[in-house]
């Protein structure tokens, strides 16, 4: 280790001191505030991954075992998709959010609540759920990059949101709009969903729409806030959202033109054939899916599924129960009605063996 008054490493003939040492801690210190925001931001994900796996496990309890909360999904459903909504994987995480911290099924209650409310959560567990509800998806502007931390700004309300997604927004500059749903996990904002960049011509066309919206609104109820206002039209920002991926307008030759989605997230083109470079095991698992998936839309989206899932963890145990949750989990993301009883009959294992597996899957393909 050099000394203050030792020629510096890099030739000059200068005292190090004099010469590459103020620079050489300076990247020291970066260093080690990027380490500690990586950790940070880690720590975060698992807080935030857990507690909503955790719900998504007593919400999906819930809508099986429960013919008045699969009445509340349906009607959700109805109301998200309509004729101009297309069913797919992304269009059911946006719904997904949507019913578990939007749709009111009670006084000042969404299911979120009502799942925190009457199952057991840990206090870190409750405060994750609660931040997820007391959010809601908008337009943001681009305010800040530094490094690992990244701000954004409310476009309606100019509140501003401290993020560590900068593996989502680095390739974005500042001055972007963005469609996006912040939720606070201790101090720090969490993007969730899918986080859509727009063109300032699309921003300011929604602009306008929600301000001309919300002019009207005032007539009635003078006391609202725009802040508010937007809260209480999730359901608006949530089609858009579906709207600007599917629409033909902004796709030419396969290159996303206005629209982009973070990195994180992105969608992969399926091929007609899936090519996987995997062991015997995992072959296995394959072969059970295509056995038992008739329908070659679903079975090309529970392969590709399974390439996620290997790509991110060791794979040991029963290659049925991994099939049988491979479908299960795909299926349910298309918004379908299936139990978990019947497809783990169909694999020749048990519902907890499946409801095992589909926690895993979830886990590892969850989008932040």
């Amino acid at each position: 280790m050099l000394k203050r008054n030792d020629k510096c490493y890099c030739g000059s003939g200068k005292k190090y001191k004099n010469c590459c040492m103020d620079k050489d801690r300076e990247e020291k210190v970066e260093k080690l505030n990027k380490q500690a925001l990586d950790s940070k931001k880690e720590k975060i994900d698992k807080k935030y991954t857990a507690a909503i796996i955790k719900l998504s496990g007593y919400l999906e309890e819930l809508i099986v075992s429960d013919e008045k909360f699969a009445k509340y999904e349906e009607e959700a459903r109805k109301a998200f998709f309509d004729e101009n909504t297309e069913k797919s994987m992304v269009a059911n995480r946006f719904f997904a959010s949507y019913f578990s911290y939007d749709y009111v099924i009670g006084r000042d209650m969404t299911p979120a609540v009502y799942v925190v409310n009457n199952k057991r959560f840990t206090n870190d567990e409750k405060l994750v759920i609660h931040g997820c509800v007391n959010s809601y998806p908008s337009m943001f502007e681009i305010d800040s990059i530094n490094g690992r931390e990244v701000v954004i700004k409310d476009v309606f309300s100019n509140r501003k949101y401290n993020t560590l997604d900068s593996k989502i927004l680095g390739e974005f500059n500042t001055g972007d709009y963005i469609l996006a749903r912040p939720i606070l996990v201790e101090d720090t904002f969490v993007l969730i969903d899918l986080t859509i960049r727009i063109q300032k011509e699309t921003k300011d066309l929604i602009y306008n729409s929600i301000m001309e919206a919300f002019e009207s609104s005032k007539k009635a109820n003078p006391s609202i806030s725009i802040e508010y206002f937007v809260m209480l039209n999730t359901l608006f920002f949530y089609k858009y959202m579906v709207q600007l991926l599917q629409s033909n307008s902004y796709v030419d030759d396969g290159e996303v033109e206005d629209v982009e989605i973070n990195s994180e997230t992105e969608e992969e083109t399926v091929d007609e054939e899936i090519k996987m470079e995997a062991s015997e095991d995992i072959d296995e698992v394959a072969k059970l899916i295509s056995a038992n998936i008739a329908d070659k839309e679903v079975l090309e989206g529970a392969l590709k599924l399974w390439k996620q899932v290997i790509e991110n963890t060791e794979i040991t145990g029963s290659e049925s129960g991994w099939a049988a949750g491979l479908e299960y989990n795909y299926r349910k993301s298309l918004g379908e009605s299936v139990t978990q009883n019947e497809i783990a009959k169909s694999y020749g294992v048990s519902s907890s063996t499946l409801a095992k597996r589909n926690k895993e899957i979830t886990a590892l393909t969850l989008d932040k």
